[in-house]
């Protein structure tokens, strides 16, 4: 098919060869031409499901390239799916009934020695994103402080729950025998547990502690934060035969990401119109606080540091040692997919 820009141009020289009346038939024959490049279909999108995780700010770049025609722009159809958990996302990129996903980086990890290929495609989160959270009325004054008690994370085995272990077996205790470590899907279930005094901690997240907060001003606090070192987070992340297959595709979603992540940075009224989409039922007080706050959490590059690639391996290999480790240069695509 003609692009928009060419059948003009031709479109500009069938008028000129009109006013010349020897060239008639040659006119005939374009405008023929003309004809049938207007009625041909147009290039089909490539169309790609991508699989997204809960509400956090991790899904925020996906939510904002669809929003700002992104994906549009770069030919992709994008539909996508939501998971309740990074392990059942995992499963469907595996499965293949999505094709690409936004999970943990450290599944790919995972993966790998299952003997599965996965790639980074664009990177999105750049630190760790937990917090761990009690009651302000508690005297606690460190992670060891409560040495003996509950905590509660997300899943076993969940990217929450990797981190405190790590975190606990740093401090030289066990984080099976010096705490209950309790999965229960967090956000609402470890606050009630928090409130009726079954458990004593839980991990949140920012757009969770910021709703806590404006809900219940001063009924928690922060015991520990893990907000500023660094980590790969979160990323989109694609099986390497799917990319293989569909490398413009794989090139155009890290682009669309990329341009996402950038307009984060510099746009809070498109920040705020992806926090409304992700969270609808919270209030316009929330919706200005999480958006005021994203572009300090999420990646303004789209790429893996190399210190946050090696600290997601760390903390993995803490908890699950029989691990292989892998080389980042061997599952990140980031710098070749969004070279200019």
């Amino acid at each position: 098919m003609f692009s928009t820009s060419a059948f003009s141009r031709l479109l500009a020289q069938a008028r000129r060869v009109v006013s010349r009346p020897a060239a008639l038939g040659a006119t005939r024959v374009l405008l023929l031409a003309l004809a049938a490049a207007a009625a041909m279909p147009a290039t089909a999108q490539t169309k790609v499901k991508i699989g997204l995780i809960g509400t956090n700010e991790s899904q925020l770049p996906i939510v904002v390239a669809i929003d700002q025609g992104l994906f549009k722009a770069e030919n992709i159809d994008v539909e996508t799916v939501n998971f309740r958990g990074g392990g059942v996302a995992v499963q469907a990129l595996v499965g293949g009934s999505v094709d690409l996903a936004a999970f943990a980086t450290d599944h790919v990890l995972r993966l790998s020695n299952r003997g599965v290929q996965a790639r980074y495609l664009v990177g999105i989160d750049r630190y760790i994103t937990h917090i761990l959270v009690v009651p302000s009325n508690k005297d606690y004054k460190s992670l060891a402080d409560l040495r003996g008690g509950k905590i509660v994370v997300s899943a076993p085995g969940s990217y929450s729950d990797n981190v405190l272990r790590w975190t606990i077996k740093e401090l030289g205790l066990d984080p099976d025998k010096d705490f209950t470590i309790i999965g229960t899907g967090g956000g609402a279930a470890g606050r009630a547990g928090l409130d009726s005094g079954q458990v004593d901690a839980i991990m949140s997240t920012t757009p969770d502690f910021i709703n806590d907060e404006l809900e219940s001003p001063g009924k928690y606090r922060i015991l520990y934060d893990w907000r500023k070192i660094p980590h790969s987070g979160q990323a989109v992340v694609a099986k390497k035969d799917w990319i293989d297959d569909h490398p413009e595709a794989a090139r155009g979603i890290a682009r669309a990401v990329l341009k996402a992540e950038q307009i984060i940075q510099t746009d809070p009224a498109a920040v705020q119109r992806g926090v409304r989409t992700l969270f609808p039922e919270r209030s316009d007080a929330f919706v200005k606080q999480f958006a005021a706050v994203v572009p300090g959490i999420l990646s303004p590059d789209g790429r893996i540091s190399e210190p946050g690639f090696l600290k997601m391996v760390e903390i993995l290999r803490s908890v699950e040692p029989d691990l292989e480790p892998i080389d980042q240069a061997d599952v990140d695509l980031t710098n070749t997919l969004l070279e200019r």
